[in-house]
């Protein structure tokens, strides 16, 4: 989203409360320039699990509800429409094998203002690319989590999935000390209410993912925090707040992360003046 600017004392104290330690990833390399307009405001990226090599990204803020699954040099090669949904405003996607199964949530928990009493998790089966251009998914097979927040309308726009927990683990974006949830899939006719399990010291997080491993990402526009493997909730872990912090170069706009095959990708939306770009960090030990 617009309007994102940061303050020195901020930049300093956030980068400060993570642990220093040897280099475990390489500097970030420029993957590909994405020039293709329909991804001028990519706010998610993920690894797709049924087609192997490819990620799936999406807009937010009202643009279209639709899905792109593109390649390591930003290529779309598919386009997948949800039907009979709008996107108020998408802001992350996670894929979870669950059950021989290849899942996707498409997290609608963007909320600038913190005027929508309620939020969304939306959930359907990883169609497979076999040529096509543009597919669409029919909405009786959507699965919708309508959700709020106990302590009221929040913006957020990071989320990870925890197989360990069975849980979704949420940070917010704009309170000083971001808020913290972890909740389940759950479908149901009334929005469930979700409370807050703790805070963390630090804001303006955009993007979130962990690995079958156990390994977190969290990012915000001037960071990106690591967890190493572990047993232990993601939730657990980040309310701890120990992280490790990722030599990075803050991209413009930058509001996606997801781990590929133990490396890491980024994606930025688009920028007046600069070149819009995925990003690739590779693990170095």
């Amino acid at each position: 989203m617009r309007k994102k600017y940061f303050s020195l004392a901020l930049i300093v104290f956030v980068i400060s409360a993570a642990s220093s330690f040897p280099q475990l990833f390489s500097l970030q390399k420029v993957t590909a320039t994405i020039t293709d307009n329909r991804l001028i405001e990519a706010s998610g990226l993920e690894e797709s699990f049924q087609n192997e090599g490819y990620f799936w990204t999406h807009n937010d803020s009202g643009r279209d509800p639709t899905l792109y699954l593109i390649d390591t040099q930003g290529e779309i090669k598919m386009e997948v429409e949800l039907k009979g949904i709008n996107n108020r405003d998408w802001e992350e996607i996670v894929t979870v094998k669950k059950d021989g199964r290849s899942l996707i949530y498409v997290a609608e928990i963007g909320d600038n203002k913190a005027v929508h009493d309620n939020v969304k998790l939306i959930c359907f089966e990883e169609p497979t690319y076999k040529g096509k251009n543009k597919i669409e998914i029919s909405n009786n097979k959507l699965k919708i989590m309508s959700f709020k927040y106990a302590e009221g309308a929040r913006d957020a726009e990071a989320i990870l999935f925890d197989k360990r927990s069975d849980e979704f683990v949420l940070v917010t974006k704009r309170e000083d000390n971001a808020l913290v949830y972890s909740f389940p899939f759950e479908v149901s006719d009334e929005p469930t209410v979700i409370q807050s399990k703790g805070t963390v010291p630090a804001k303006l997080f955009t993007a979130a993912d962990m690995n079958d491993e156990g390994e977190i990402l969290l990012k915000h526009y001037s960071a990106i925090y690591y967890w190493e493997k572990s047993t232990e909730s993601a939730l657990s872990r980040i309310l701890k707040w120990k992280p490790i912090s990722i030599d990075y170069s803050p991209e413009p706009q930058g509001e996606a992360i997801c781990w590929y095959k133990g490396d890491f990708y980024t994606i930025s939306e688009k920028n007046k003046g600069k070149p819009q770009e995925m990003l690739y960090f590779q693990r170095l030990q």
